[in-house]
């Protein structure tokens, strides 16, 4: 039993030394979910990055550094996962059903940030509203505000 509690601290260490141990899951999962509207069009411009940025920022009320540390563990995030399903069941756990609109309607600013609508944007967006129990008339009233 004193080995185990000796073994205890050691592994707590490892975890904190991962970086992202002090990152809260839903701010990631909002942000990785960001990043996949933003890439869907193959076009990860500086301007959705501000964007993302902003909105995350306001969103949980988090300072400067802590933004681009989250950024910068959400991109990596992105880049190895396989499946939405991860963030989307974090969504679906902590988020009311107007936090799930709120998530849907940010990621229809990022995708408007250019003007205009690539069907993978679209396709994306819709995809996540599906697998956050966002109803489809909401979804299409969110896409319809932000287009304005």
């Amino acid at each position: 039993m004193n080995l185990l509690k000796r073994l205890i601290p050691i592994f707590k260490d490892e975890v904190l030394d991962d970086n992202v141990s002090d990152i809260d899951q839903l701010q990631m999962a909002t942000c990785v979910l960001l990043i996949e509207v933003s890439k869907s069009d193959d076009d990860f411009d500086i301007e959705e990055q501000k964007k993302i940025k902003s909105l995350i920022q306001k969103k949980f009320k988090i300072s400067q550094d802590k933004i681009e540390s989250l950024f910068s563990h959400s991109d990596e995030k992105h880049d190895s996962m396989t499946s939405l399903f991860d963030w989307t069941e974090i969504i679906n756990n902590e988020c009311s059903y107007g936090q799930k609109c709120m998530i849907i309607g940010f990621m229809w600013d990022i995708a408007y940030i250019d003007g205009k609508i690539d069907k993978y944007e679209d396709l994306t967006i819709r995809k996540v509203a599906d697998l956050i129990y966002v109803k489809h008339k909401d979804f299409i009233s969110l896409k319809n505000e932000r287009a304005t």
